[in-house]
């Protein structure tokens, strides 16, 4: 198999920097995961990232809104992909603070996409009692994609910007501000499988089947906190998936692991001080990605 991982960024550049030592250091491991193309989509300042570090690819965009952000630099991203990389099989999305220090765990859901000729992998982006993928959508900070598959039935772009400038209205009559994303990736999926099922309708239950869900990981909201937001799990130690919008966690992680190797690492797990980590961003905001 020929694999390849988009990174999508905006001001995590530090989270960025130390997913790729652990994709080119750590996901070596694999005997799947040594020769992987990474792509990197950044839409952030300049002076955050002015030149490639381990990827093979950083493409650079224009920084829009929150969601919108988010959905563009993925689809720059399978565009690079489809355009310039044709012999890559699957593609494995991240964001930019998304890591996975388990080679293995991903090695096995590689498999298993191809054993059963599954075209994406991801999970509910539900809570306890509201995971059906159906009404919540689909995980977008970590999924993985049958390149050839979304390139022949025309899954991308998700074209975030002309469907929520279409729809506002109906948004709002809906008492409803925008789009969200994890949803409009899992209609233009479904939109794709009713291409490659040659359906009028939408191939609901077909769609679902042909998805390797990552029940490991869900649900991946907790609770719902005093203001309505819904809060994330930020690690999984047996699939060893951790998206701490904090340093601190990681580097604890990390030493735990006896992860070690790469210059930014190495300074994350040197440094008592980490108010440079990102930047001083600490928190989640909505210009984020």
């Amino acid at each position: 198999m020929n694999i390849g991982v988009l990174i999508n960024t905006y001001n995590r550049t530090d989270d960025t920097k130390i997913n790729l030592e652990i994709i080119r250091n750590v996901w070596n491991k694999s005997k799947f995961l040594r020769d992987i193309k990474i792509v990197h989509t950044f839409s952030g300042k300049k002076e955050w990232y002015n030149k490639k570090y381990l990827e093979d690819d950083l493409v650079v965009i224009k920084n829009s809104w929150h969601f919108q952000g988010a959905s563009d630099l993925i689809d720059v991203g399978i565009k690079t992909f489809i355009n310039k990389y044709k012999n890559i099989d699957y593609v494995i999305v991240l964001a930019s603070d998304t890591w996975l220090i388990k080679p293995l765990y991903i090695e096995r859901l590689l498999v298993e996409m191809k054993n059963k000729q599954l075209w994406l992998s991801t999970c509910a982006w539900g809570l306890p009692d509201q995971n059906n993928i159906i009404i919540v959508g689909a995980a977008l900070d970590f999924f993985i994609i049958d390149l050839k598959w979304v390139k022949k039935y025309r899954m991308f772009p998700l074209n975030y910007g002309s469907f929520q400038k279409k729809y506002g209205a109906l948004f709002a009559y809906q008492r409803m501000t925008h789009a969200l994303p994890e949803k409009l990736f899992l209609a233009r999926y479904a939109e794709a499988v009713s291409r490659a099922e040659n359906t009028l309708g939408i191939a609901t239950k077909t769609a679902i089947d042909k998805i390797l869900m990552l029940k490991d990981r869900e649900p991946v909201h907790s609770h719902v906190d005093n203001f309505g937001a819904p809060i994330r799990k930020m690690y999984y130690p047996k699939i060893g998936l951790l998206m701490h919008h904090e340093p601190t966690p990681k580097k604890e992680i990390l030493k735990n692991e006896k992860i070690s190797e790469g210059k930014y690492i190495k300074k994350l797990l040197l440094n008592k001080d980490l108010s440079y980590y990102n930047n001083g961003i600490t928190k989640m905001k909505h210009d984020c990605n």
